[in-house]
């Protein structure tokens, strides 16, 4: 992973995607703005090329459309929100610390991608059944704190939801974090 990219995440404290993984995460957001967006080219038949030949006017389409736009704002907030760190405070060493996420990615069945003195990614690869396409686990170091993700895997399947697979990755290495620290 690039150095200015884990800067950036150090510095906003949200995780950081490349074009394609956020067009995967946010395409909820783009999925509910189509409706609203064809009602808007609606509109500029009618009043800029001057050529509509709709059967309902565009001003009747918007009562209907903006429901999608509304829900769409909404996810938008949403997703966003998934895309920040949830940050522990430590004073354990990094070898400590990574041998704790060790433990906690044999326990959750993580598979490291990326591992560094900076930062780890890891995915899942849970069977069809969970009703989840897999996870991201992002987790950086910073100087005397940790820096945790979890997201819907951006380079699978469109996913709104983890069915809290999410969550428990998060929850579980900040857990054993602060067991650890005891």
């Amino acid at each position: 992973m690039k150095q200015e990219r884990i800067l950036s995440m150090i510095e906003t404290k949200k995780l950081k995607l490349k074009f394609t993984d956020l067009l995967t995460h946010y395409l909820i957001v783009l999925v509910c703005l189509i409706p609203l967006l064809l009602t808007l080219y609606s509109f500029l038949e009618k009043y800029l090329f001057h050529n509509y030949t709709g059967v309902r006017s565009p001003e009747e389409m918007l009562v209907g459309t903006s429901i999608f736009g509304l829900i769409g704002f909404a996810f938008f907030f949403i997703q966003r929100s998934k895309l920040t760190f949830k940050i522990i405070e430590t004073n354990l060493s990094k070898e400590k610390l990574k041998e704790i996420i060790n433990k906690t990615a044999k326990d959750l069945e993580w598979h490291t991608e990326t591992a560094n003195e900076q930062i780890i990614v890891a995915k899942t690869h849970p069977k069809w059944w969970t009703g989840s396409w897999g996870e991201r686990i992002t987790i950086v170091f910073d100087k005397s704190s940790v820096m945790i993700n979890s997201i819907c895997d951006p380079s699978k399947k469109a996913s709104v939801t983890s069915f809290g697979r999410n969550r428990k990755n998060v929850n579980r290495l900040i857990e054993n974090i602060v067991a650890a620290s005891r």
